[in-house]
Protein backbone atom coordinates (compact mmCIF):
# COMPACT_ATOMS: atom_id res chain seq x y z
CA UNK A 1 0.00 0.00 0.00
CA UNK A 2 1.34 3.37 -0.70
CA UNK A 3 -0.30 6.64 0.62
CA UNK A 4 0.62 10.14 -0.09
CA UNK A 5 0.20 12.50 2.85
CA UNK A 6 -0.08 16.22 1.62
CA UNK A 7 -0.10 19.33 3.40
CA UNK A 8 1.33 23.44 3.38
CA UNK A 9 3.64 22.00 5.67
CA UNK A 10 4.29 20.13 8.86
CA UNK A 11 0.91 19.22 9.45
CA UNK A 12 1.58 15.98 7.58
CA UNK A 13 4.04 14.61 9.75
CA UNK A 14 1.56 13.45 12.66
CA UNK A 15 -0.27 11.91 9.94
CA UNK A 16 1.93 9.99 8.53
CA UNK A 17 3.36 8.93 11.56
CA UNK A 18 -0.10 7.36 12.32
CA UNK A 19 -0.71 6.01 9.63
CA UNK A 20 2.92 4.33 10.49
CA UNK A 21 1.83 3.37 13.96
CA UNK A 22 -1.05 1.73 12.35
CA UNK A 23 0.09 0.22 9.40
CA UNK A 24 3.69 0.00 9.60
CA UNK A 25 4.26 -1.33 5.96
CA UNK A 26 2.67 1.60 4.51
CA UNK A 27 5.20 3.44 1.55
CA UNK A 28 4.71 6.60 1.55
CA UNK A 29 4.89 9.90 -0.70
CA UNK A 30 5.52 12.78 1.16
CA UNK A 31 3.76 16.65 -0.05
CA UNK A 32 4.17 19.88 1.24
CA UNK A 33 3.76 23.40 -0.45
CA UNK A 34 6.44 25.93 0.73
CA UNK A 35 5.96 28.14 -2.20
CA UNK A 36 2.32 28.63 -1.00
CA UNK A 37 1.83 27.75 2.51
CA UNK A 38 0.20 29.49 4.62
CA UNK A 39 -3.04 28.35 2.90
CA UNK A 40 -5.22 30.56 5.52
CA UNK A 41 -4.06 33.45 3.49
CA UNK A 42 -4.63 32.36 0.24
CA UNK A 43 -8.78 32.56 -1.24
CA UNK A 44 -10.77 29.29 -1.61
CA UNK A 45 -10.22 28.92 -4.93
CA UNK A 46 -6.04 29.06 -5.01
CA UNK A 47 -6.30 27.02 -1.92
CA UNK A 48 -8.50 24.32 -4.35
CA UNK A 49 -5.69 24.71 -7.26
CA UNK A 50 -3.16 24.00 -5.20
CA UNK A 51 -4.46 20.67 -3.07
CA UNK A 52 -5.46 19.28 -6.25
CA UNK A 53 -1.38 20.43 -8.10
CA UNK A 54 -0.05 18.59 -5.46
CA UNK A 55 -2.30 15.27 -5.05
CA UNK A 56 -1.55 15.52 -8.97
CA UNK A 57 2.18 15.34 -8.26
CA UNK A 58 1.87 12.99 -5.66
CA UNK A 59 -0.59 10.58 -7.75
CA UNK A 60 2.23 10.12 -10.49
CA UNK A 61 4.50 8.14 -8.06
CA UNK A 62 1.40 5.44 -8.11
CA UNK A 63 0.35 5.94 -4.48
CA UNK A 64 -3.29 4.59 -3.82
CA UNK A 65 -4.63 6.98 -1.74
CA UNK A 66 -4.62 10.42 -0.67
CA UNK A 67 -4.63 12.27 2.51
CA UNK A 68 -5.17 15.74 2.83
CA UNK A 69 -3.68 16.30 5.90
CA UNK A 70 -4.83 20.32 6.39
CA UNK A 71 -7.93 21.33 7.85
CA UNK A 72 -7.93 24.26 5.50
CA UNK A 73 -6.90 22.14 2.56
CA UNK A 74 -9.90 19.77 3.09
CA UNK A 75 -12.01 23.01 3.87
CA UNK A 76 -11.68 24.14 0.47
CA UNK A 77 -10.34 21.46 -2.02
CA UNK A 78 -11.88 18.16 -0.86
CA UNK A 79 -14.06 18.04 -3.57
CA UNK A 80 -12.31 19.37 -6.03
CA UNK A 81 -9.57 16.59 -5.34
CA UNK A 82 -11.86 13.93 -4.93
CA UNK A 83 -13.92 14.90 -8.76
CA UNK A 84 -10.28 14.65 -10.14
CA UNK A 85 -8.72 11.56 -8.41
CA UNK A 86 -11.71 9.22 -7.36
CA UNK A 87 -13.28 6.41 -7.64
CA UNK A 88 -9.32 5.21 -8.55
CA UNK A 89 -7.46 6.84 -5.88
CA UNK A 90 -9.59 7.69 -2.90
CA UNK A 91 -9.09 10.67 -1.26
CA UNK A 92 -9.37 11.08 2.51
CA UNK A 93 -9.60 14.72 4.41
CA UNK A 94 -9.63 15.53 7.59
CA UNK A 95 -11.83 17.02 10.00
CA UNK A 96 -11.45 18.76 13.56
CA UNK A 97 -12.22 16.58 16.62
CA UNK A 98 -15.41 18.81 17.47
CA UNK A 99 -17.57 16.24 17.46
CA UNK A 100 -16.08 13.63 20.53
CA UNK A 101 -15.35 17.13 22.44
CA UNK A 102 -18.45 18.18 22.23
CA UNK A 103 -20.03 14.72 22.82
CA UNK A 104 -18.61 15.30 26.61
CA UNK A 105 -21.15 18.18 27.55
CA UNK A 106 -18.21 19.69 28.92
CA UNK A 107 -16.49 23.10 28.09
CA UNK A 108 -13.76 23.12 25.46
CA UNK A 109 -11.24 25.12 23.62
CA UNK A 110 -10.86 24.81 19.35
CA UNK A 111 -7.27 25.88 18.77
CA UNK A 112 -7.07 26.78 15.18
CA UNK A 113 -5.62 29.16 12.47
CA UNK A 114 -7.68 32.85 12.40
CA UNK A 115 -9.03 31.92 9.26
CA UNK A 116 -10.73 28.43 10.44
CA UNK A 117 -11.82 30.04 13.71
CA UNK A 118 -14.06 32.64 12.26
CA UNK A 119 -14.80 29.92 8.72
CA UNK A 120 -18.65 28.85 8.42
CA UNK A 121 -17.05 25.36 8.02
CA UNK A 122 -16.02 25.37 11.98
CA UNK A 123 -19.43 26.87 13.02
CA UNK A 124 -20.84 24.52 11.43
CA UNK A 125 -19.70 21.81 12.83
CA UNK A 126 -19.79 23.22 16.39
CA UNK A 127 -23.45 23.48 15.84
CA UNK A 128 -24.24 20.38 14.74
CA UNK A 129 -22.35 18.32 17.48
CA UNK A 130 -21.85 20.28 20.18
CA UNK A 131 -23.47 23.45 22.85
CA UNK A 132 -21.90 26.50 21.33
CA UNK A 133 -22.10 27.56 24.10
CA UNK A 134 -19.70 25.69 25.58
CA UNK A 135 -17.21 25.61 22.57
CA UNK A 136 -14.70 28.68 22.93
CA UNK A 137 -12.68 29.15 19.84
CA UNK A 138 -9.61 30.45 20.12
CA UNK A 139 -6.89 31.73 17.40
CA UNK A 140 -3.51 30.52 17.78
CA UNK A 141 -2.07 33.79 15.99
CA UNK A 142 1.06 32.68 13.85
CA UNK A 143 1.15 29.09 15.52
CA UNK A 144 1.32 27.14 12.77
CA UNK A 145 3.87 29.39 10.96
CA UNK A 146 5.96 28.87 14.23
CA UNK A 147 5.76 25.37 14.10
CA UNK A 148 7.11 25.37 10.32
CA UNK A 149 10.03 27.42 11.95
CA UNK A 150 11.09 24.73 13.74
CA UNK A 151 11.70 27.55 16.67
CA UNK A 152 11.27 27.15 20.03
CA UNK A 153 10.61 30.46 21.14
CA UNK A 154 8.42 31.30 18.30
CA UNK A 155 6.58 28.40 19.38
CA UNK A 156 6.30 28.74 23.32
CA UNK A 157 5.47 32.82 22.50
CA UNK A 158 2.41 31.24 20.03
CA UNK A 159 0.93 29.06 22.32
CA UNK A 160 1.36 31.46 25.54
CA UNK A 161 -1.07 33.41 23.83
CA UNK A 162 -3.40 30.84 22.83
CA UNK A 163 -3.48 30.03 26.02
CA UNK A 164 -3.99 33.55 27.41
CA UNK A 165 -6.80 33.41 25.79
CA UNK A 166 -8.14 30.58 27.00
CA UNK A 167 -11.02 30.39 29.16
CA UNK A 168 -10.23 28.98 32.35
CA UNK A 169 -12.82 26.59 32.94
CA UNK A 170 -12.19 24.33 29.88
CA UNK A 171 -11.59 20.61 30.23
CA UNK A 172 -10.79 19.86 27.03
CA UNK A 173 -8.97 21.13 23.73
CA UNK A 174 -9.74 20.56 20.00
CA UNK A 175 -6.70 20.92 17.81
CA UNK A 176 -7.82 22.12 15.01
CA UNK A 177 -4.94 22.36 13.12
CA UNK A 178 -2.86 19.69 11.83
CA UNK A 179 0.15 21.29 12.59
CA UNK A 180 -0.49 21.08 16.31
CA UNK A 181 -0.08 17.99 17.12
CA UNK A 182 3.74 18.14 16.69
CA UNK A 183 3.53 20.13 19.93
CA UNK A 184 1.07 18.82 22.09
CA UNK A 185 2.90 18.66 24.97
CA UNK A 186 3.49 21.81 25.21
CA UNK A 187 -0.15 22.53 24.61
CA UNK A 188 -1.29 20.72 27.54
CA UNK A 189 1.70 21.83 29.76
CA UNK A 190 0.34 25.50 28.88
CA UNK A 191 -3.57 24.89 28.97
CA UNK A 192 -2.84 22.69 32.45
CA UNK A 193 -0.94 25.35 34.10
CA UNK A 194 -3.86 27.80 32.93
CA UNK A 195 -6.53 26.05 34.41
CA UNK A 196 -4.98 24.43 37.42
CA UNK A 197 -6.04 20.82 35.73
CA UNK A 198 -5.20 18.53 33.08
CA UNK A 199 -6.86 18.83 29.97
CA UNK A 200 -8.10 16.31 27.63
CA UNK A 201 -6.72 16.52 24.07
CA UNK A 202 -8.82 15.68 20.83
CA UNK A 203 -7.58 15.54 17.47
CA UNK A 204 -7.45 13.65 14.38
CA UNK A 205 -4.46 11.83 12.64
CA UNK A 206 -5.27 8.00 13.84
CA UNK A 207 -8.80 7.96 13.00
CA UNK A 208 -7.87 9.68 9.65
CA UNK A 209 -5.17 6.91 9.23
CA UNK A 210 -7.80 4.22 10.06
CA UNK A 211 -10.31 5.49 7.58
CA UNK A 212 -7.57 5.40 4.88
CA UNK A 213 -7.49 2.39 6.03
CA UNK A 214 -11.18 1.01 5.35
CA UNK A 215 -11.48 3.43 2.05
CA UNK A 216 -8.54 0.51 0.89
CA UNK A 217 -10.01 -2.26 2.34
CA UNK A 218 -7.04 -2.90 3.83
CA UNK A 219 -6.54 -4.31 7.71
CA UNK A 220 -4.45 -2.77 10.37
CA UNK A 221 -1.27 -4.33 11.68
CA UNK A 222 0.41 -5.87 8.82
CA UNK A 223 4.57 -6.71 8.79
CA UNK A 224 6.48 -4.50 11.39
CA UNK A 225 8.69 -3.02 8.80
CA UNK A 226 8.41 0.29 8.06
CA UNK A 227 7.55 1.02 4.58
CA UNK A 228 10.08 3.01 1.91
CA UNK A 229 9.23 6.72 1.82
CA UNK A 230 8.94 6.97 -2.04
CA UNK A 231 9.40 10.41 -3.02
CA UNK A 232 9.17 14.07 -1.13
CA UNK A 233 7.58 16.46 -2.86
CA UNK A 234 7.58 20.28 -2.28
CA UNK A 235 5.34 22.66 -4.15
CA UNK A 236 5.22 19.44 -6.69
CA UNK A 237 9.03 19.95 -7.02
CA UNK A 238 11.27 16.39 -6.16
CA UNK A 239 12.75 18.01 -2.94
CA UNK A 240 13.53 16.80 0.79
CA UNK A 241 11.89 17.36 4.47
CA UNK A 242 13.63 20.42 6.10
CA UNK A 243 16.04 19.77 8.77
CA UNK A 244 14.28 22.22 10.95
CA UNK A 245 11.62 19.24 11.29
CA UNK A 246 14.28 17.66 13.51
CA UNK A 247 12.90 20.30 16.48
CA UNK A 248 9.79 17.40 17.10
CA UNK A 249 9.62 14.09 18.04
CA UNK A 250 7.51 12.54 14.84
CA UNK A 251 9.70 14.88 12.63
CA UNK A 252 12.94 13.11 13.75
CA UNK A 253 11.70 9.78 13.04
CA UNK A 254 10.48 10.76 9.91
CA UNK A 255 13.41 12.51 8.41
CA UNK A 256 15.35 8.99 9.71
CA UNK A 257 13.14 7.35 7.48
CA UNK A 258 13.81 9.39 4.66
CA UNK A 259 17.20 8.71 5.59
CA UNK A 260 17.34 5.11 5.71
CA UNK A 261 15.06 4.97 2.54
CA UNK A 262 17.46 7.16 0.18
CA UNK A 263 20.46 4.63 1.08
CA UNK A 264 18.43 1.53 -0.45
CA UNK A 265 17.70 3.20 -3.48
Amino acid sequence: MRVAVIDSGFGMVNYADALSRVRPDTELVLARDPDNMPYGLLEPARISECVVAMAGAAARYGVDAIIVACNTGSMYALEAARARFEPAVPVVGVVPAIRPAGSTGRPFAVWATAAATVSDYQTSLIDAFADPALAHRIPCYGLAEAIDSGDPERVAVAIDAAAAATPADIESVVLGCTHYGLVREPIVAALQERTGREVAVFDSPEPVARQTLRRLGVEPGGPSELGAVVAVLESGRPGALPASLAAYPAGRLLLERCGRSAKTR
